[in-house]
């Protein structure tokens, strides 16, 4: 059983005011946030020094478009504009969903910091297809691989539980259930190896369908510890 798996704190904010004060929560109590940058309504290159300046422990920067499964309503090229600066600007780790054409113009060291992440907010591929997927994603030779379908069948969740099954030793590898049904793999999985739990903020809106909080995942977090 892995106890090294990283508790990610959702941070999001429709203005960079809201946003702003979000961070400052989190990072209280926070070892590790994800900046979701798409849920900032007009977000810009402008504001990623402003994020940038205020963060204090480790990072995940995300931008996803709609069609990505994330909030970004701008274009492609604004999108690319700002994922190429969130690389320049250091972030630990910057998201990029596995087709978006700005994956080629990284460098090698940027993708040192690349979390490369699937998306599928209708359903959950076969195993057969997630394993193609899988191997795809590493092709890349990303930082972190993230794998999040959605769980609308019972047999859904043991399909990503192989899935996970099949990480390499010492890859960092997430593999995520969305949606109700998908909630017991937010609560299994990283303690079998899957490399980040994500969490909302207490009283915040969840970002992601099935998302948990902190306080959800407590008692995986006291039976490890004993």
């Amino acid at each position: 059983m892995n106890k090294d798996f990283k508790i990610c704190t959702v941070v999001q904010g429709k203005s960079l005011e809201s946003f702003v004060r979000n961070l400052k929560k989190a990072q209280k109590t926070a070892s590790m946030i994800e900046l979701r940058a798409d849920s900032i309504t007009d977000f810009s290159v402008e504001d990623i020094p402003i994020i940038k300046g205020l963060v204090k422990v480790a990072c995940i920067f995300t931008c996803r478009s709609n069609k990505e499964g994330g909030l970004f309503e701008g274009s492609l090229a604004k999108q690319n504009e700002i994922l190429k600066n969130a690389f320049e600007s250091g972030f630990d780790y910057v998201d990029v969903a596995y087709n978006n054409p700005v994956i080629d113009d990284l460098s090698d060291e940027e993708k040192k910091h690349l979390l490369v992440s699937y998306h599928n907010n209708k359903s959950t591929p076969t195993l057969i297809e997630l394993a193609e997927l899988l191997k795809y994603l590493r092709s890349f030779n990303p930082a972190i691989i993230k794998i999040a379908t959605f769980v609308k069948e019972k047999m859904d969740v043991p399909i990503l539980a192989a899935l996970l099954r099949k990480r390499k030793k010492d890859e960092k590898l997430i593999v995520i259930g969305m949606g109700k049904k998908g909630e017991i793999t937010r609560l299994t999985f990283p303690p079998a190896g899957s490399y980040i739990a994500y969490v909302t903020m207490k009283g915040e809106k969840n970002i992601a369908p099935g998302m948990l909080t902190e306080k959800d995942l407590q008692p995986i977090f006291n039976y490890l510890n004993k």
